[in-house]
């Protein structure tokens, strides 16, 4: 689902930014970082999108630190699914930057794809999923990545190592609490399992980033609850997660700051291990008229 709005607000790059080379960062600028917090490993300064005239998302810079989830909650047409469109290389920013933190320093970066993003450690697990329905749950969690068996069946022949597939998915779908046999098809499984393939498809990949869009959306009330806690389970000291949903209860269950969004900006951003928070009033400020 495409949205025509996004978000604001948040920190800034400021000192201590060098460049590095690379395919998708930035050789010829530093950036900087104006936290001094070496935790943070992802931040846009000012980041916005147009369509002609309209401003989907408008001047948000906020960060993400390591091992922590960070959810962005807003209403439907808010701005969420354009702002990770552009953190995950799908969309190109009209304006501002995105830096991720590479040696020690924020760099700045520029996705012309979904390949460039996912090479510099950004996986996103979309609200559709994309998953290929007639095939198996491993096949999918492989996809692109498929392992070919050791000797001359493997490099020549090319025969993938089915074997290692269904027992290197059987670990992964153990590890975030779920188990079926990775031998079925897409097409046979639940709501929650189709949601759990695509999540270990964005794991086994390892990265330090993972977005999940609306991960709770095709689920029943059952099912919500097992994806809950996949996702208290995804940082584990490497990685960090950023929540997209405008399910509130899932969002203060899961989140340890929530950024609140409208009308494409970021308009307050709760620490809920700090602050008091009250769903009603995360309710209020999704929908509160922007102040003039």
């Amino acid at each position: 689902m495409s949205e025509s709005t996004s978000e604001s607000e948040g920190t800034s790059p400021a000192d201590g930014v060098e460049p590095a080379s690379g395919p998708t960062a930035r050789t010829d600028q530093s950036g900087t970082d104006e936290t001094g917090d070496d935790e943070v490993v992802l931040q846009t300064q000012d980041l916005s999108k147009f369509f002609g005239a309209i401003e989907a998302v408008k001047d948000v810079s906020i960060d993400v630190k390591a091992d922590e989830i960070l959810a962005i909650a807003g209403d439907n047409g808010a701005g969420k699914t354009t702002f990770i469109r552009m953190l995950s290389g799908v969309l190109q920013p009209t304006a501002g930057e995105i830096y991720l933190r590479e040696d020690g320093r924020l760099v700045e970066q520029f996705f012309s794809s979904s390949k460039d993003a996912m090479d510099a450690g950004i996986a996103t697990v979309y609200q559709e999923q994309h998953l290929s329905p007639n095939a198996s749950a491993a096949n999918n969690i492989f996809l692109g990545m498929e392992p070919l068996k050791d000797g001359p069946e493997g490099w020549l022949l090319r025969r993938t190592d089915m074997d290692h597939m269904i027992t290197e998915s059987r670990s992964l779908l153990n590890e975030i609490g779920f188990d079926f046999d990775p031998r079925s098809k897409v097409n046979e499984l639940s709501g929650g399992q189709k949601q759990a393939v695509a999540v270990a498809r964005a794991l086994i990949r390892d990265p330090p980033i993972i977005i999940l869009d609306e991960p709770t959306s095709e689920v029943s009330t059952t099912g919500t609850d097992k994806i809950i806690d996949l996702v208290r389970g995804i940082p584990d000291g490497e990685k960090s997660v950023i929540l997209i949903s405008h399910k509130i209860d899932v969002v203060v269950d899961v989140a340890d700051r929530i950024a609140v969004m409208r009308d494409g900006e970021i308009v307050e951003i709760l620490n809920t291990n700090e602050d008091d928070v009250d769903r009603l009033d995360i309710v209020e400020r999704m929908h509160r008229e922007r102040e003039r």
